[in-house]
């Protein structure tokens, strides 16, 4: 379970990146932050694994209070949390598996369990044929699905994806909302922010919508916004 209550951040110039917000999310949730560019998405996020602190209010993750963690226990939090970045980031020249090894490496878990670990990642993502391709190899769709799978491969019950669709065409966009799909019905809670109409209104889940950094829409039906956008293309 992850909870804010009348959670702010307000920046040294300022500027609030969110403005008393508060919203409950249950394990097992797949839910959307839509919002426009500087609406406080980024900064929510950032605030499931302690990468952004609030300034006032309470942020439970479980049992937890990130903001309350001695610094020496936030890695502890961010194994718990798997996070898909819009620019993913890869050791270069190294292999899928590498890339995915380097990743239970800094979790400590025991190199004898990588390949299985990696494996199984892989095949939730699809990709399990490219186990020993290089990274640089392939597709940047292909590359976003090595990126869940890394997200992943430690079972984290949290996964924070930040406008994973991106720079995506349509098809690649398609399967890795399948992918997330799959992931939401292995028991993952799975927070998607997006810019991306389309496919937040093809595969409906609740809606979180920010505006100026306040919570102005928790919508259960989902829905990008309340007013329909004549370029979406619904996939059922």
């Amino acid at each position: 379970m992850i909870k804010f209550t009348n959670v702010s951040k307000r920046y040294d110039n300022g500027n609030y990146g969110l403005l008393d917000v508060s919203f409950k999310i249950d394990q097992g949730e797949f839910v959307y932050v839509v919002g426009k560019s500087g609406a406080g998405k980024s900064t929510l996020l950032k605030m499931f694994n302690r990468e952004e602190m609030p300034t006032s209010g309470e942020i439970l993750m479980g049992n937890v209070a990130p903001n309350k963690l001695k610094a020496k226990q936030v890695y502890k939090l961010r194994r718990q949390v798997g996070v898909i970045r819009q620019k993913d980031l890869f050791l270069p020249r190294r292999s899928v598996f590498e890339n995915i090894a380097y990743a239970l490496d800094a979790c400590e878990v025991d190199p004898a369990r990588h390949r299985e670990l990696a494996l199984k990642a892989l095949k939730t993502v699809g990709m399990e044929a490219f186990f020993d391709r290089q990274i640089e190899a392939l597709s940047i769709g292909q590359q976003k699905k090595i990126a869940i799978a890394r997200a992943i491969v430690n079972q984290p019950p949290v996964l924070v994806a930040d406008e994973a669709t991106a720079n995506l065409d349509d098809k690649s966009a398609l399967d890795i909302m399948r992918v997330f799909t799959k992931i939401n019905q292995q028991h993952f809670t799975v927070i998607c922010a997006s810019h991306d109409s389309t496919m937040v209104n093809t595969f409906r889940h609740r809606t979180l919508e920010l505006s100026y950094g306040k919570l102005v829409r928790d919508d259960p039906f989902g829905g990008y916004s309340l007013k329909s956008d004549p370029k979406d293309i619904y996939i059922w």
